[in-house]
C-alpha cells in the first residue's frame, strides 16, 4: 500500500550546496595554513640580539644593566650583536650616542678612545719640529721642550707621548699631530705647544 502522507513534491527535494560558501571555506583554510607557515618561519628564523636599555652618550662606559636581549627576525638584514655577547661589551665605551631602545651594532661599542688618566692634545708643529718619517697612530714618541733665550723659563724634561692621529701637512707648511699624554703633564704640553716650544722625537724602542 502506498503512503499518501508524503507528497511527490516533498519527496523530490534535496538539500542544495551553496558553491560560494564552499569556495570561501576552502580559501579560509588555505589562508589559515599560509599564515601559520609564515608565523612558524618568522619565529624559527628570529634571533636574540642586543638592544639599548637607556640612552647612552658617546664616551660613557657600558654597564651590565645598559643592554638587554630582544628577538629580531633574521630577514630584516640589520647589522646586530648577538645577545650572548652582552658580557663582552660590559666595561667598554659607547663610540656613538645610543638612544634608548635602539639596536646595538658592532661599530657602536668598543674600546674607549682614551684610557683613564690620559689626555689627547692637538699639536701644530713647524718644519724641523716633527720627523718627516712615517708616524702611524700608536707610535711612541718623546716631546722635548725647547729653551728660549733669556725668557726665564725652564725647558723641563722630555715627556713621553703616543701618536693618536698620524701627522698631516697643513697649507701653511706646518704639521698637525694628535698625541696622547698623561693627565699630569697635559697642561704643560698644551702651554708648550701654544708657544711653539715642542719638538717631537722618535726613538728606537
Amino acid at each position: 500500500m502506498t503512503d499518501t502522507s508524503v507528497s511527490p513534491a516533498t519527496a523530490s527535494i534535496r538539500p542544495r550546496r551553496n558553491l560560494r560558501w564552499i569556495l570561501i571555506g576552502i580559501l579560509a583554510i588555505c589562508l589559515g595554513g599560509l599564515g601559520s607557515a609564515v608565523l612558524y618561519t618568522s619565529v624559527a628564523g628570529a634571533t636574540s640580539v642586543l638592544k639599548v636599555n637607556r640612552t647612552i652618550y658617546r664616551g660613557e662606559l657600558i654597564g651590565a644593566a645598559d643592554l638587554g636581549p630582544v628577538s629580531l627576525g633574521s630577514h630584516l638584514g640589520v647589522d646586530t650583536v648577538p645577545a650572548d655577547r652582552a658580557a663582552e661589551l660590559v666595561g667598554k665605551s659607547a663610540l656613538t650616542d645610543l638612544s634608548n631602545g635602539s639596536l646595538v651594532t658592532p661599530a657602536s661599542i668598543g674600546e674607549p678612545e682614551l684610557q683613564r688618566g690620559f689626555s689627547r692634545l692637538g699639536l701644530k708643529l713647524n718644519p724641523g719640529q716633527v720627523p718627516i718619517s712615517t708616524l702611524p697612530a700608536g707610535t711612541p714618541v718623546v716631546l722635548v721642550p725647547l729653551t728660549t733665550v733669556n725668557d726665564g723659563k725652564e725647558a723641563g724634561g722630555a715627556i713621553p707621548a703616543t701618536v693618536a692621529v698620524a701627522p698631516a701637512s697643513l697649507v701653511d707648511g706646518s704639521t698637525s699631530l694628535e698625541v696622547t699624554v698623561a693627565d699630569s703633564v697635559s697642561d704643560q704640553v698644551a702651554r708648550l705647544a701654544a708657544a711653539g716650544r715642542l719638538v717631537v722625537v722618535k726613538r728606537a724602542l
